[in-house]
């Protein structure tokens, strides 16, 4: 086969299947391309999310051992529990971040983050404008407390939600 003159346009046709360039099947996509039609698009994204992780982990681990370590404290048990979900969302799009499924998921467990810990905060800051004008500090409550309470509830019911929907459905790298 070494030699033989080919066709102009015939490159891909005539080379042998381990010299043939990859085309990307029009009709049922190409296991190299996702659903913007490039290869590894969310592939910076996917490196930013793991740089970000990095930080967030630490601290989160943090407050685990300072937890462990003094007393109760129901600050730390909540910005613990916030920025573990944090990071644990930043990990989970850094390691399955090309596959469809996953990435679906994603979504669906931060809008029901989003959801429910708007939800939180805006009861706890304007309810206690409401029923305790007087209270200087009352708005605090929804930022420090119902808010990330909310947060971290809303993504774990999302989460369980997500895996119960998409049960029996595999991930699929294109979507």
């Amino acid at each position: 086969m070494v030699g033989l003159p080919v066709a102009p346009g015939a490159g891909a046709r005539c080379a042998p299947p381990g010299l043939r360039a990859r085309q990307p099947n029009l009709t049922t996509g190409s296991q190299d391309m996702n659903e913007s039609g490039t290869p590894h698009a969310h592939t910076v994204q996917r490196i930013l999310a793991g740089l970000l992780a990095l930080p967030i982990s630490a601290y989160a681990l943090l407050m685990l051992v300072a937890l462990l370590s003094a007393h109760f404290d129901l600050m730390r048990v909540i910005f613990g529990l916030c920025t573990g979900t944090l990071a644990s969302l930043c990990w989970w799009f850094a390691l399955r971040g090309h596959l469809a499924g996953s990435r679906r998921r994603m979504k669906f467990v931060l809008a029901g983050g989003f959801a429910l810990g708007g939800i939180g905060f805006i009861v706890g800051f304007f309810g206690p404008l409401v029923w305790a004008p007087g209270a200087n500090q009352g708005p605090l409550l929804g930022i420090f407390f119902t808010g990330p309470i909310g947060f971290v509830l809303g993504a774990a019911v999302a989460w369980i939600y997500a895996r119960i929907r998409d049960r029996g459905v595999g991930d699929s790298v294109i979507a």
